[in-house]
């Protein structure tokens, strides 16, 4: 298999297979992507265990001594047990759900920050979204630059913020319900479904 090379001039020189493309280190495009793929993975395992121990909870929640990791995580092989240092409270509760919020939302940006490292997806850059998850990986990036840049709240006035919910609500219609408003990243009906098809985008390249 042919490659790119540099030349001392400093241009790209195509001599073969143009998937494989120079970088400083050497890396072929495959094993680029290989990394990549790998590295989501990875996070979303890490993502999954951290969740399982602050799981989302609801009010009913208040007063519990113990909770175990719910039905949704035992199902991915984890399982936790719970114990507060006292009855959960409703102060507890609020810090629980800020904690399972926090969580979600690092996750896009990880998966983000993992397909520009790797150059999968470029900063500052679009993904072809005529590949199978294209759509999907676009949604990742728009949902990161909201996260990151602490917009969290919808603002129908922004032209930014429209797209990026209209988008949520084309590629995952179970988020278009007046409980999900904003820009929801729940674990089970958001995160999950991304990861895969991100996963299936970099399969793709």
């Amino acid at each position: 298999m042919n490659y790119l090379t540099k030349e001392s001039t400093g241009r790209l020189t195509a001599v073969g297979d143009p998937y494989v493309r120079w970088n400083p280190y050497g890396a072929k495009r495959e094993d680029m992507n290989r990394e990549a793929y790998e590295a989501i993975k990875d996070a979303w395992q890490a993502c999954v265990k951290v969740r399982a121990l602050c799981p989302s909870a609801r009010e009913d929640a208040i007063g519990r001594t113990v909770y175990q990791s719910s039905g949704w995580y035992r199902e991915r092989g984890v399982n936790y047990f719970v114990k507060p240092d006292g009855p959960l409270t409703k102060e507890g509760l609020a810090s629980l759900q800020q904690m399972t919020a926090f969580v979600n939302r690092s996750f896009i940006i990880i998966v983000a920050a993992i397909l520009e490292a790797h150059d999968v997806v470029p900063y500052n850059t679009t993904p072809d979204r005529s590949r199978d998850g294209g759509d999907h990986v676009q949604l990742v990036k728009w949902l990161r630059n909201r996260f990151a840049h602490g917009e969290y709240e919808y603002d129908p006035n922004n032209k930014k913020h429209v797209e990026t919910r209209q988008l949520l609500e084309i590629l995952l219609p179970d988020t278009a319900t007046p409980t999900l408003q904003g820009f929801p990243a729940a674990i089970d009906k958001i995160l999950e479904p991304l990861k895969d098809a991100v996963l299936r985008y970099i399969a793709a390249s």
